[in-house]
């Protein structure tokens, strides 16, 4: 009968052993089960984050790119304005210049008859060649 009682006592302590390290094994599973769902949560808030953060990045980076390319367009415009304006101004002065030749050849004939019609040169007029 002592090796009956001795036997039941170890069996019992060794249940109560198995049930307080399944207990134990029980709260630590609860405790990572927590720990893990908190985790998830965390990593699913900063990933909308992230992608929010991103999405903004790529707006304002698009907004940017625009502003340059209206800034491009508008330089653009302004070259082709100033360009188109000499060219003009050229065109001007070159007609200009035209006309004053032309003028000064009319003058320089006009002379030539004044000097050949009072007899002073005796040779007919040349016409001058430009």
């Amino acid at each position: 009968m002592e090796i009956t009682s001795f036997v039941l006592g170890m069996l019992t302590i060794v249940a109560v052993l198995i049930l307080v390290a399944i207990v134990v094994g029980l709260v630590k599973i609860n405790q990572l089960t927590r720990k893990t769902e908190s985790l998830t949560q965390s990593c699913t808030e900063i990933e909308s984050d992230l992608r929010q953060e991103i999405e903004n990045a790529n707006r304002e980076i698009w907004k940017q790119f625009e502003n340059c390319s209206r800034d491009v367009t508008m330089v653009e415009k302004t070259i082709i304005n100033q360009i188109e304006s000499i060219d003009r101004e050229h065109h001007k002065h070159e007609e200009d210049l035209h006309r004053e030749i032309d003028e000064t050849k009319r003058y320089i004939d006009s002379r030539i008859d004044k000097v050949v019609s009072s007899g002073v040169l005796k040779e007919p007029k040349r016409q001058i060649n430009g």
